[in-house]
């Protein structure tokens, strides 16, 4: 790509930092939980490789394209919006790589008053050693799209997925946002998703983690004007020896705004799962209405779960409420359903689709509900 100055910029910047900041490690309190020794980052020197299919998006101004086309063809918006919720001197070294090295990825761009009707589908397949995509999304004031992000793939050696998505939803807008990934089980995936809620606008996230080795997920969602909502839902099903580390931060900059934040995780084998959730009340952001629920079941023994809520108030006219559950079945749901003439191991898998449900239903397209109820029986059925 031939890639104007501002852009070469965000990468000597980015590198610099990726480069600066030391490989995390248990000393680390955010990596506390996690063992990435077998992650070698000397021996991954090839070039990012990521496939990338979009779904046909067409008509009223909407520019659904790859990030060689939006630096061909739209520039300026690439200037005025990448990098400004994603910093390059941002001290996480990971999220700095995908900075400094991304060569592919998505933009979507919606007009003010346009109502997108077919979901925008982005699907990343990595078919390289490293990946690095990045993907932009833009809702003007008062349009309406849903879009469907998609990460699979990997190789049969240890792989490196680094990728970062900023997403704007400016003044009565609106964004349905579902996103999963299933990665190959060598995978080490990185991932930051970064969201600005304007004025009376609203975004509904639904994450889900399935697949990789080890996976951090960070999602951010910024309240920047009054009226905004923002729901964010994920699942995860974490088994043999998978990690995964979900942190997340709602931030309330403008008061009168409300955030609603729900992970669910089942555990089994040897598992890991850490959940470290953020609500941020900037002074004066009056009215906010926040609400952070992480749930864990556990089917192992072996499995390591941690869960740390953290709140951080600056406004005294507001209502915050966290919690957090870690428990396994429960037994007499269980003897209800046996009772009913279900074999056991029916019943089991019936309570934990069930305890999975409410994140599932807020995804309001049927062929990705299907998908996600899918990914759920295979593991549940294993």
């Amino acid at each position: 790509m031939n890639e104007p100055v501002w852009l070469q910029q965000q990468r000597k910047t980015a590198q610099q930092t990726f480069e600066q900041l030391p490989f995390p490690t248990r000393r680390d309190l955010d990596w506390q939980r996690f063992d990435i020794r077998k992650l070698n980052l000397d021996t991954l020197t090839g070039k990012p490789s990521v496939e990338v299919k979009l779904s046909a998006v067409t008509g009223n101004g909407v520019i659904f394209c790859d990030m060689a086309t939006a630096l061909a063809k739209h520039p300026g918006i690439l200037q005025e919006y990448l990098g400004k919720l994603i910093a390059p001197d941002e001290a996480h070294k990971f999220n700095a790589l995908n900075t400094a090295r991304w060569n592919t990825g998505a933009l979507l761009y919606v007009p003010a008053g346009v109502r997108v009707e077919l979901p925008a589908e982005i699907l990343y397949t990595l078919t390289g050693e490293t990946g690095s995509p990045r993907t932009l999304i833009i809702i003007e004031p008062g349009a309406e799209a849903t879009v469907i992000q998609k990460f699979i793939g990997g190789t049969g050696a240890i792989n490196l997925h680094a990728a970062g998505t900023e997403v704007f939803v400016k003044d009565g807008g609106r964004l349905h946002y579902i996103s999963y990934q299933d990665f190959n089980p060598n995978v080490y995936d990185f991932t930051l998703k970064r969201a600005r809620v304007g004025k009376d606008a609203e975004i509904d996230w639904v994450i889900g983690m399935f697949g990789a080795s080890f996976q951090r997920y960070d999602i951010e969602c910024e309240m920047a004007g009054e009226g905004g909502t923002s729901f964010m839902y994920g699942v995860c099903f974490a088994e043999n020896q998978q990690q995964f580390g979900q942190f997340t931060k709602q931030h309330h900059r403008a008061g009168n705004t409300v955030s609603d934040l729900l992970f669910k995780n089942v555990l089994r084998d040897s598992a890991v799962t850490n959940f470290t959730g953020l609500i941020k009340v900037e002074k004066n952001a009056n009215g906010t209405n926040a609400y952070q629920s992480n749930k864990n079941l556990v089917l192992s023994d072996k499995v390591k779960c941690d869960t740390r809520p953290i709140l951080e108030i600056e406004s005294n006219k507001l209502r915050c409420t966290h919690g957090a559950t870690v428990g396994r079945l429960d037994e007499d749901q269980l003897f209800y359903l046996r009772a009913r003439g279900l074999p056991e191991e029916q019943a089991r898998h019936i309570l934990l689709e069930a305890f999975l449900e409410p994140v599932l239903a807020r995804i309001k397209v049927p062929a990705v509900y299907k998908e996600f109820s899918e990914l759920i029986h295979r593991k549940v059925s294993r």
